[in-house]
C-alpha cells in the first residue's frame, strides 16, 4: 500500500455553515472532519477584517491528503469565501502539514481507504 502525506485543514466559517461545508468536503473524498464552536479573537478590527459580526464562528478540522488538498482549498475559496452577497468573506481555510501518524491503520482511518492504480486497495 502506498500512503500519501496528509495535512490538517482548519476552516473558520460563520455560524450555521459547518454542516454544508462538511457535506461538500465529503463529496470530494475528505471524510474525516470534526467541528466545534470557536471564538473570534483579536478585537473588533480583526473580526471585521475576517467578516465576522458575531464573536462566535464554526471551526472545522479536516484531514486532507496531498492529492485532495488543492481541491479542498478551492472548494472553500470559490464555494464559500468568494461568494457574493451577505456571506462574502465569512469563510477561510489553511493547511498545516502533519508530519506523522502512529501506524498505517490510523492513517487509513483518518484519510479513508487508499486506492492504488488499477482500482485495487
Amino acid at each position: 500500500m502506498k500512503y500519501e502525506r496528509i495535512n490538517l485543514m482548519i476552516t473558520m466559517t460563520a455560524r450555521g455553515r459547518r454542516d454544508k461545508i462538511i457535506e461538500d468536503l465529503r463529496s470530494i473524498g475528505v471524510t474525516y472532519n470534526m467541528s466545534t464552536v470557536g471564538a473570534v479573537l483579536g478585537g473588533l478590527t480583526m473580526s471585521d477584517y475576517l467578516g465576522f459580526q458575531d464573536d462566535e464562528c464554526d471551526v472545522i478540522l479536516s484531514v486532507v491528503s496531498d492529492s485532495k488538498a488543492d481541491k479542498a482549498l478551492a472548494l472553500i475559496e470559490y464555494g464559500y469565501a468568494h461568494k457574493d452577497g451577505d456571506d462574502q468573506g465569512k469563510t477561510g481555510a489553511a493547511l498545516v502539514p502533519i508530519s506523522g501518524v502512529s501506524g498505517p491503520l490510523a492513517l487509513e482511518y483518518i484519510t479513508g481507504p487508499t486506492v492504488e492504480a488499477g482500482g485495487k486497495k
